[in-house]
């Protein structure tokens, strides 16, 4: 009985090492960029993203998410684990290229019908140009998509990469589903404007996401529906995790 309680805990906790491990590795990398950043005078903010300062957000995202995380994946591999201890995100597969074109056009799809559906219940009074429209460039638009591109990436792998996976082989697939989700959320409470519906509408998203992980076995419609998601949300005038954006379009919502 007692070996039983044991082995019970144990796996509750198994997940909790591995995910604690990575995490540990992905704390230090940031914390060496950050040095790095400093040493080179890199133009960013630490730890802060704003809405207006593109390229500022690019490096966050790529510094101090995408880079410190994947390099996290590689050392608790090699010098903890030794071993492969999550699946291959993009393993090369026939339908590959057809998961990420599903994804771009899955993700302005779904929000063209969420928009029809905010205007049908009349929570969209108006729709005008956006007035700072006129002083956004190319360059800004380019380290926009870049930008969602990179964050898409980075959190897919930590949410539905990590998380979901490691999680749903301790504790059971609902439970790694709900808990993935839930960390999804959580990781934007910090966002500027950010309310609890917003982080209910992210959790909500993130069981969506962890669907299309789960009906593919890889990251390729995860990630293409994410970043075209935040997208095509962005152009229309709708906040991005509570960011407010440059925009085709400035909405009055009253829902």
């Amino acid at each position: 009985m007692k070996k039983q309680k044991i082995s019970i805990l144990r796996k509750l906790l198994q997940p909790l090492w591995v995910i604690g491990v990575v995490y540990l590795f992905y704390f230090f990398n940031q914390v060496v960029f950050m040095f790095l950043g400093a040493i080179i005078k890199i133009p960013w903010k630490f730890g802060e993203i704003s809405d207006d300062l593109l390229f500022p957000d690019f490096l966050n995202y790529l510094l101090l998410g995408l880079l410190p995380l994947l390099l996290a994946f590689l050392w608790a591999e090699k010098a903890v684990f030794r071993r492969r201890f999550l699946p291959r995100f993009f393993p090369k597969h026939p339908f590959f290229l057809k998961d990420i074109t599903f994804g771009l056009i899955l993700g302005p799809l779904l929000f063209s019908l969420l928009f029809l559906a905010f205007k049908s219940a009349g929570w969209i009074n108006g729709i005008k140009q956006d007035p700072t429209l006129s002083a956004f460039q190319n360059s800004d638009l380019f380290w926009m998509v870049l930008t969602f591109l990179i964050s898409a990436i980075f959190e897919e792998l930590m949410y539905r990469g990590l998380h979901l996976p490691i999680l749903a082989t301790g504790w059971g697939l609902p439970a790694g589903i709900a808990f993935s989700a839930f960390l999804f959320s959580l990781g934007h409470i910090n966002n500027p404007h950010i309310s609890f519906l917003g982080l209910f509408g992210i959790m909500i998203a993130g069981l969506f996401f962890a669907t299309a992980y789960l009906v593919t076995g890889t990251l390729y419609l995860p990630v293409s529906l994410h970043f075209s998601w935040n997208l095509f949300q962005t152009m229309f005038g709708f906040k991005v995790s509570g960011f407010n954006l440059t925009s085709l379009f400035s909405l009055e919502i009253n829902g």
